[in-house]
């Protein structure tokens, strides 16, 4: 055989060995990596219960010391309960206890449902509202900030909900501008929304045709608002215990 010939069987025994060596390096690493990707990627979108057969997302039950993080007057408020800290969790109620009165600020039945390892490092949609919110409406009426969150595309839309315990059909739901901070003003008869510079909006309750009502400033008169004007949170109060229920 000549020696173009060996060289030629020789760069090709080489180049062989190359990709065997490569084959095995990417074989390995597979077995290596996927396991650690079903226990510790749930922040990335794996190791969710799936037919992937990741680890699945434990309950969590926090055993915490209830907060009140906004307050009407003596007899009604909003308490924090349930939270891993301020920016973790937790329910939030409406109380009045002169009407024995506690509701759950948010979707209906949803407190009832444990909380998990997800939820819980979401910040509660009530408490997210940085805003002021002015309460100076009457005991018969149960409004809060609330929002929507879009994980996926990032950023929140806030709106609120207002009711009247005696007009169930005065039941409002309206948006409050895509950011948080606003200044929002609750009467028994219309709701007073101010984003930036001057401009409001006034929702009539119950609503009229053609709301929202544009104003270039807050011409009515508030008689009588809530001791607190923003919602706030004590992260000094530390959960006694927080226990991992395995599903």
């Amino acid at each position: 055989m000549s020696d173009k010939n060996q060289n030629t069987v020789s760069t090709g025994l080489k180049l062989a060995l190359v990709a065997v060596l490569l084959l095995v390096v990417v074989v390995a690493g597979g077995f290596i990596l996927l396991p650690m990707l079903q226990t510790v990627g749930g922040s990335f979108g794996y190791g969710y219960p799936g037919a992937s057969g990741g680890r699945a997302i434990r309950d969590v039950e926090i055993d915490v010391e209830p907060q009140v993080v906004y307050r009407i007057d003596d007899h009604r408020f909003f308490t924090f309960e349930k939270y891993l800290d301020c920016n973790s969790g937790g329910f939030v109620y409406y109380n009045d206890t002169n009407k024995k009165i506690k509701i759950y600020a948010g979707v209906e039945g949803r407190d009832k449902e444990p909380q998990d390892e997800v939820s819980i490092m979401q910040k509660n949609n009530v408490l997210s509202f940085k805003g002021k919110f002015i309460y100076a409406a009457s005991d018969e009426v149960i409004a809060y900030p609330d929002r929507n969150v879009s994980y996926k595309y990032g950023g929140s839309n806030y709106f609120l909900k207002y009711k009247n315990i005696s007009y169930p059909s005065r039941k409002v739901v309206m948006d409050i501008y895509s950011s948080s901070y606003s200044v929002i003003t609750i009467l028994d008869d219309a709701i007073y929304a101010k984003g930036p510079g001057d401009k409001y909006e006034k929702y009539n309750i119950p609503p009229k045709k053609g709301d929202p009502e544009w104003g270039d400033s807050l011409d009515f008169k508030v008689n009588g608002t809530a001791q607190d004007d923003y919602f706030h949170c004590n992260d000094k109060i530390k959960p006694k215990r927080v226990r991992y229920i395995k599903n």
